[in-house]
């Protein structure tokens, strides 16, 4: 979970996005933004107390102007690094994804399947995860898990749906041994 802390510059930064009506792109900028400073390199050098705050601000500036935020999310980043809290990037960045993703009535799904899903499967799927989760719209992921064996698993905010070949398998390993066939 985020802490009140980062959920407070959240719900700021949501505060700005909606008054421009741009929730969705401030969030995948705040993502990329967020992902870039996940880099053990550039961590070093930014989170560092014995580097001059001067220089780390300099290098926090250097990357906010490479990526090309919008004002309001270099904004962010800039005063995150004069107040030495970019350690709380990351969870502003998922804070900020749920608050809009509750407002906007969306759930985030990560799918799993034995082999890569084509755009129909994809789709059926994102079409099963938004009547599982009761949701207007989900945002879905997906990842190749070659020890499913075959199916596939759905996550949904920690709710678990296991349709895959690897679990069946299990669970009739399981009946087996309990009936002592």
């Amino acid at each position: 979970m985020t802490g009140g802390l980062a959920r407070r510059y959240a719900l700021a930064l949501q505060e700005l996005a909606r008054e421009v009506g741009s929730p969705t792109e401030t969030g995948e900028e705040l993502a990329a933004v967020a992902a870039a400073f996940e880099d053990p390199r550039l961590r070093a050098v930014v989170l560092n107390p014995a580097v001059d705050a001067g220089a780390r601000r300099k290098v926090v500036a250097g990357v906010v102007d490479g990526i090309g935020l919008s004002p309001r999310v270099g904004n962010l980043v800039r005063l995150l690094a004069d107040r030495d809290r970019l350690i709380l990037l990351s969870q502003i960045s998922q804070a900020y994804d749920d608050l809009v993703d509750a407002e906007l009535g969306r759930s985030r799904v990560r799918i799993r399947s034995a082999a890569p899903l084509g755009p129909a499967e994809k789709a059926e799927l994102a079409e099963l995860a938004k009547r599982l989760v009761g949701a207007k719209d989900v945002v879905v992921t997906t990842e190749v898990d070659a020890e499913l064996l075959g199916g596939v698993v759905l996550d949904a905010g920690g709710t678990v749906w296991d349709g895959s070949v690897r679990t069946q398998l299990a669970r009739i390993a399981k009946e087996m041994a309990g009936s002592g066939a």
